[in-house]
């Protein structure tokens, strides 16, 4: 039984535009010094997996091939920049997660007990631990039913 995290991100070519407005919202809160949010689905698989499985799930069904990139284990951190992981809270349904077991039984893949899902979120600006934390509890996720967990830049 092992835990894989798969996290499906746009490539570089392509507008993500979901970060795009994460940036005007935090404006909006009167937050500056946000120069970029990049943002990734997250799917963290339980299961007996080996990595070849993981890999055709990424490729077969969780990303678009034209749009996005997969990453899993291996992931696609951006040193330079804060990162903030939002998922569900333990006994909230994850419709997403639910829907993903199914997917990857129609694949003809077996072994997999549960999927949780959740995005992540790279922010690249002038920023500090006080404003990731607004940033997070007022426009990324919702208390009652998810958590956050936050990371510094890497010094390079």
């Amino acid at each position: 039984m092992k835990n894989w995290k798969v996290e499906v991100f746009y490539k570089t070519n392509v507008p993500d535009t979901i970060g795009h407005g994460i940036v005007e919202d935090i404006s909006d809160l009167g937050i500056h010094g946000v120069e970029s949010v990049r943002t990734a689905a997250v799917y963290w698989i339980e299961g007996d997996l080996d990595s070849q499985t993981v890999d055709r799930i990424g490729s077969e069904l969780l990303a678009d091939p034209i749009t996005q990139n997969y990453t899993f284990d291996n992931v696609n951190d951006y040193k330079s920049d804060w990162t903030v992981e939002v998922q569900f809270k333990p006994g909230v349904t994850d419709a997403v997660g639910d829907s993903t077991v199914k997917g990857i039984k129609d694949l003809g893949i077996s072994g997999v007990n549960v999927v949780r899902t959740g995005q992540k979120f790279w922010l690249h600006g002038n920023l500090n631990s006080e404003i990731i934390q607004t940033i997070a509890q007022r426009l990324l996720m919702n208390d009652v039913i998810q958590t956050y967990t936050y990371q510094a830049p890497q010094q390079l």
